[in-house]
Order: structure tokens, then sequence, then C-alpha cells
């Protein structure tokens, strides 16, 4: 049986590569049809299919083994026909996750998250059973197999990634099937040649023409994109691919600037923001872009954020975000005298630097430097200094890792890029909850207070309108003469001023009241004779001497930093209760803890059903050789602490790269490949497999030490550095962490080849549910404590490793 693993190590590296290519064009579907968030659930059922086929090889190994031949060649068949009908079946299942958020309505969404689980599982399931059932056939092998298991991973996750470029997101699965194909030739059989060759193919053509022609993929109806896609007259200007993103661009009578404007524009002389083209992002609106000719931008004297421009005639400015190019034209008409504008992200770099299509007369002008540097890059790269620093209000939600520009050691740096008497402008929203702009003012104080700052208070103003602020920090304390121009702007444009030295909680008019909201059932908020600003009560309750508002306020104000970079997360734990009843009040943004929450209920109770199923029906058996608690704690512990480390260096590597996605993809396919290597190398110690632990344990700790200390110094330092380099530091600092890691799982599997072969594919199950559970943990660790505490985690899980390696019996294997 053992002569032939080799026969077996091709299919095995394309059905995996099919299987997470799979896992990655899913949750591609799910940011587009859905949001982004709800991806976490993707890997959640990918690892419940994983871990149930290694529970039934367990128990029913005998039969496994018997028929093996046939199963191995069906199998890539199956799988086939499972990817296309699941996913077509996942294209009509009518999910609204808005309606999660209704307490009359979230059974039926919860019920649509079930059928999700239910029409993806035969697929997972499959690819979980075709490769555990190679390890139970060739146990003498398995850090091969597993090699190649790892490695097929990489390949299939990297190549869709790639193909992203080139294939609708909706089609990508039509790439995944010639893997299978081959797979399913490449694996020997009992069937005669011509009708095997038949077979494979008739399955190959009905499986293709199913994934284009059986698919209803579309945009969630409450997607931003929706309504103005169907609007009478709409024009599709152009579509773009990348693994960033499906790129649209609409030209209808909806499409206008989104800007805050005052409610007196009209009284201004201004006729209101002028039309636009439309771009949007998986469905997301992520900018308006100018059409062709000259722009009206008589509107931005109405506007929230030109009050900077207003103090500092003149002003050099650094823009980071250019609001679609229209925040270039917007400053020049406020006559400052030179700028340097920042547009991170690659494809709306491409719109904006465009003058053929989107772009406008401000490009040629001289005294506009467009440069597509990450923020932090460039403000640590620089030894220029500004008067004005401006976050344009679009900046935070058109990328994952935009949010590190509003970190507190990103506002650091740009206050000391400042000149004297220079103002950073940060924005935040208040449409749905005012705490997002409380938390930036907190941000602002923690980064001023690190600077050694003796008043932060003093450098602080909080202005608004209806729906959204910003927070202003000055170089310089804040002066009444510059306060007195800011009373004037704000009473002009009926803004008000929540925050500002000298401000009380009656000493200004409120124009735009926001009462006080209360998450308790009982509470009731007072009623006032007078319009209410409860920001501004909390903006002084905040920045007062007294500390314990902001240790006991309802949601966490801990500004945002390198090591916890969530601006949006602000739920604490201990309030989740009052929060529940009250999810209607809860942004979308916040959704995504409350998924993790679900996500992790719902994996630990799995995580118990592998646990103890298994111990059950084996325990029956009175087998000679049964595994120790230490068998449980070892593989449970390698599918935690794996996931901690990957998960914590893709989030690394989103802040040296600054792009999420290029760091998804690199570190994932990085992992694997060097985790591929060391599992093929813990081959050599498969008679000693206590000292292969060693080796990887010599590789594995330091590295956790080296990433403590130097981590972020070292991949700040390196920020203004060419992409190039950056990727092949970013992979040299994780390979010998991950090829140290590929070594413990594979010596673990071959040291139960001693004991009992029916106790790998438990192993393998075991490790697949706590890998479930440690993606939502993972994040919920990270939002709560920060990356730090999660790698510290990963560390103490190997320790753990360490300690509890399974000692075979030497009864022999039954």
């Amino acid at each position: 049986m053992n002569q032939n693993h080799k026969a077996s190590l091709l299919p095995l590296l394309l059905v995996s590569a099919a299987s997470l290519g799979f896992e990655v064009n899913l949750t591609r579907y799910f940011a587009i049809a859905s949001w982004s968030e709800y991806g976490y659930w993707i890997i959640s059922i990918v690892m419940v299919g994983l871990s149930i086929s290694g529970l039934v090889l367990s128990l029913f190994k005998n039969f496994f083994i018997k028929h093996s031949a046939l199963l191995l060649f069906a199998m890539p068949l199956a799988l086939m026909a499972a990817g296309t009908l699941g996913f077509y079946a996942v294209t009509l299942i009518s999910f609204n996750p808005l309606e999660f958020q209704n307490h009359q309505l979230w059974q039926e969404q919860l019920l649509n998250v079930g059928k999700y689980y239910l029409v993806l599982f035969p697929f997972f399931f499959l690819s979980g059973l075709y490769i555990g059932l190679n390890f139970i056939l060739y146990p003498g092998f398995i850090s091969q197999l597993y090699a190649f298991d790892l490695i097929g991973g990489a390949i299939g996750s990297l190549g869709l990634v790639g193909l992203m470029f080139f294939i609708h997101p909706f089609y990508l699965l039509t790439a995944l099937l010639p893997l299978l194909l081959l797979a399913a030739f490449l694996t020997p059989s009992g069937v005669a040649g011509f009708k095997r060759v038949v077979l494979i193919l008739f399955v190959f053509l009905i499986s293709e023409a199913g994934a284009v022609y059986l698919n209803e993929a579309d945009f969630c109806q409450y997607k931003a994109i929706y309504p103005p896609l169907h609007v009478e007259g709409n024009q599709v200007v152009e579509k773009r691919l990348s693994p960033r993103g499906f790129f649209w661009v609409l030209d209808n009578f909806t499409e206008r600037l989104d800007i805050d404007l005052s409610n007196n524009y009209s009284l201004l002389g201004v006729d209101g923001p002028p039309k636009t083209y439309g771009l949007y992002q998986d469905g997301n609106r992520l900018s308006a872009l100018p059409k062709k000719g000259p722009v009206d931008t008589s509107y931005v004297k109405a506007s929230l954020d030109s009050l900077p421009y207003q103090l500092r005639p003149g002003a050099q400015t650094l823009l980071i975000g250019t609001r679609g190019g229209f925040k270039m034209a917007e400053i020049f008409s406020l006559g400052i005298s030179q700028v340097t504008a920042l547009e991170p992200d690659p494809t709306l770099y491409s719109f904006v630097s465009d003058p053929r299509k989107y772009g406008g007369a401000w490009l040629s002008d001289s005294r506009l430097t467009l440069l597509p540097d990450k923020p932090l890059a460039f403000i640590t790269g620089t030894s220029k200094t500004f008067d004005i620093i401006d976050l344009s209000s679009e900046f935070l939600n058109q990328g994952e890792s935009n949010r590190l520009a509003f970190t507190q050691e990103a506002l650091q740096e740009d206050f000391n890029h400042l000149k004297p008497g220079g103002i950073l402008s940060i924005p935040s929203s208040i449409q749905e909850l005012t705490v997002y702009s409380l938390k930036s003012l907190e941000s602002a104080r923690h980064a001023l207070q690190s600077l050694g700052i003796p008043h932060p208070e003093d450098h602080l103003l909080l202005y608004r309108s209806a729906w959204n602020s910003r927070v202003l920090i000055f170089k310089d304390s804040l002066q009444p003469v510059d306060f007195k121009k800011i009373q004037a702007f704000c009473s002009d444009r009926s803004f008000d001023i929540s925050y500002g030295a000298g401000i009380s909680a009656h000493s200004n008019e409120v124009w735009n009241e926001i009462p006080p909201l209360s998450f308790s059932e009982s509470a009731r908020p007072l009623k006032s004779a007078q319009p209410q600003d409860a920001l501004r009560d909390d903006c002084l309750n905040l920045l007062s001497e007294n500390t314990s508002f902001r240790d006991h306020y309802f949601f966490n104000l801990a500004p945002s930093t390198l090591d916890r970079p969530f601006v949006y997360s602000v739920i604490r734990f201990s309030n989740l209760g009052p929060l529940l009843r009250q999810l209607s009040l809860i942004p979308r943004q916040e959704i995504g803890y409350l998924v993790n929450l679900a996500v992790l209920t719902q994996s630990i109770l799995f995580a118990l059903l592998i646990l103890f199923l298994p111990w059950a029906f084996h325990a029956r058996q009175k087998l000679s050789a049964f595994p120790t608690g230490k068998f449980l704690i070892y593989f449970s512990s390698l599918g935690l602490g794996f996931l901690f480390i990957e998960i914590h260096l893709i989030e690394k590597g989103s802040l040296l790269l600054g792009d999420n996605t290029l760091a998804f993809s690199l570190v994932l396919a990085g992992m694997l490949l060097f985790s591929g290597l060391g599992s093929w190398f813990s081959g050599r110690y498969i008679q000693s497999p206590q000292r292969g632990l060693a080796f990887a344990m010599a590789l594995i700790l330091p590295w956790f030490l080296l990433a403590f200390i130097f981590i972020d110094p070292l991949f700040v330092q390196l920020l203004p550095f060419g992409a190039l380099v950056k990727c092949a530091v970013l992979l040299a600092f994780l390979a010998p962490a991950a090829f140290g890691l590929g070594m413990p799982f594979a010596l673990g599997l071959s040291s139960l080849e001693k004991t009992n072969v029916a106790f790998i594919p438990w192993a393998w199950a075991l490790n697949g549910a706590f890998s479930v559970i440690a993606t939502p943990l993972a994040n919920m660790v990270a939002v709560s404590w920060g990356y730090s505490r999660l790698l510290g985690l990963g560390l103490l899980l190997y320790v753990v490793v360490w300690l509890t390696f399974p000692q075979h019996s030497k009864k022999g294997k039954s």
C-alpha cells in the first residue's frame, strides 16, 4: 500500500488547491453580494466540513480503506458537482444581514445562514475526506502528504487571487474545476480507460456549464450600488477587475458629490454639490468622480471640512485622500499655496490621476504633487512640514488598511510634521452613533499626551454638523483669535462646536440637536426645553480630570493604535446584554464583532462534538492504545496556535504593505508554502519525533521573541521602501516561523502510526475543529486587547504543544 503514495501526491496537491481556491472564491462572493465581515462564516463552513470528514474517517476507517481506490477516483468528480451545485444554491439564498438587527426578522436570517452551511458542506466534506483518506492509507509518509496539502493550498489561494485580474468574481469557480479534472485523470482507478475518460470529461463539462449558466449571483439589494444601477437612464461607464475589488463607474441622475454642506448653503450663494460619476467597489460607494469640463467649487465655502483653510489661508497642505479628485479642486479654490495629495489605493489612484477620463485642470497645476503613497509610509519618510494635514471624510471607508492613518502613532507622526501654528484635521461620522467622534477625540488626546504635551485639551477642537464631525489638533494651543473665527464660521453655517478651550455645557447655541442615547430599557433620556448636545457633554466629561468617565462609559473609548487599529470596534463585552436587546441601534460596522461571537459559540459546541464523539466510540471498542489527554490537547493547541500566528502576521503585513488584500494573499501563501516545506523536512525525524519537535521549537520560540520586540519598529522603519523590498522582508520574516510551524502537526500524525491509524483522522478533525474556534476567537482577542496579546497566546499554545507531544505506545497498532 505504501509504495503508491507518490502517485497520490500530485492529485492531493490539486484537490487542496481547488479547495482553498474555492474558499477564497466564496469570501470574494460574500464581499460583493453581501458585506465582507460575513466572510468569517466561510472559514467556519470550510473547517466544519474538514473536521467532520476526519470524524467520519475515524469512526469508519475500515470501510474507507476497503473502497479507497474507487473513492479516491470518484471524489474529484463529486467535488466538481458539489462545487457547482453548492455555489448555485448559495446564489439562490436571499440573505439580508441587516435583518439581524430586527428582533422580529432575525430568525429567518439565521435559518439562511444554516442553509449556507448545508449547501457548501458537501464540497468541503469531500475535500477533507480525500485528504484524510490519503493520510490513513499512507501513515508512514504523512510528512510528504501534508506538505503537498499545504503547498497545494498556497498555489490555489495565490493563483485565484491572480485570476481576479481577469475573471469576473462571480465566475471564478470555472478556473478551479480544471484542477479537479486533472486530479481525476491522475488518480488510478479500476474503471476502464475509455469509459474513464468519457466519465471524467462528462462530469467536468456539465460542471463548467453549470458554473456559468446556473449562476444567479448579484449585488445585495441593500448595497449602495443597487438603486442607481437600476434607475432609468443609468449608464455603466466602466468596469475594472482586481483582487482589491470589483469596480464600477456609473452615470445617472442620482450621482452627486457626497459632501457635508451647511443647511444654510443657499443663503451662502451655493447651488449644492455638483453632478458626478459614481465609483463603486464591491457594491459599496467608494467615491464620486468628476465629469469632464470645469468644476464649480463654490459649494466648498459651505462645507464642514473647509474650516482649517479659513483659519490658515495660503497653507502648505498634506491631503490624505482626494475625494475622487474633488478635494484638490476645492482647496485650490480656497487659496492654498502648495498641496501634496496622497491616494494610496492603486485603483482609485488610477482613476483620480487620469486626465483623459476623470481628471480636472488641477492635475496640471504646478502647486500639486499627487502620489500613490500610503500615509504612514509617506509621513515617516519625509522631512517636509505642513500648515494643514487634512484627512478626507471618505478615506477611512475606502480601504481597510486606511484605518492605520487614524491610529495614535499615525496622529503623533502627523503632529510632528506640522509647522508652528499648523492644524491636523480628522473626520468622523456621527450619523449613527456619536461614540466614533468621541473615540477620535480620545485618540488625539492620547497622541498628544504620549508626545509630552502638558495640556492636550488646550490643543483640541471638535465641531460638527448633524451628520459628521471634525477633530482639529492645533500644533500650538488654540488661541482666542482662532476661536473667534471658528465661532463665526460655525454660526454662519449652523454648525456646532462640541468641544474647544473655554466651551462649557451651556456656552453655545445648539443648531443640530443630539439628545442623549441610552441602551438601558428602563432608563429614559431626560427631556429638556432647550436643544441638547449630548456629544458636547460627553466631550467635556472625557477631557475633564475625572478619569472615571472613560473607564465606565458604555462603549470602549480606548484609542486606535498599531497594535489595536480598530476605529469602529467599540463594543464592551461586559455590555453585550443591553446591546443585544437594543440591536437595532447598533451600526453595521459593529456587527462584525457580534458575527465573531456567534461563530465562536457555534464553533465551541462543534469542537466539543468532535472531541467526545470519537472518544465514546473508540472507548466502546476497548482499543489497546487509547489516546491520552495529551493527544487531545496537542492537536487542539496546534489548531488554535497556527491560526493565531497567521492572523497576527496578516495584520502586520497590512501595516507594512498598506494593502489588506496583498497582505492576506502573501501571508497565506507564504505560511502554507513554508509550512509545507517544514512538513516535508519533518520526515527526517520520523524515527525520533521528539528531536524533530525540539528542532521546530528552536525555530518557533526565538521567532516569537523577535516578533514581540522588533516587528512593529522594523515594519514602521521599512514603510518608505518599495513594494518589492517590503514583500521580500515580510516573506523572510515569516519563513522561519512557518517552516517550524509545519513540523509539529506532521510529527504528531506520524507518531500515531505507532498506536492506531484510526486516530489520525481524529487528530485531523480536532485540528480542524479548533481552527474553526481560532478565527473568531483571534479576532475578538485582537479587538479587545490587541495583536500583541494574540501573539502572546500563540506563544503559550506552542509551549503547550511542546509539553504535550503524544508519546506512542509500545503495544503496537490495532
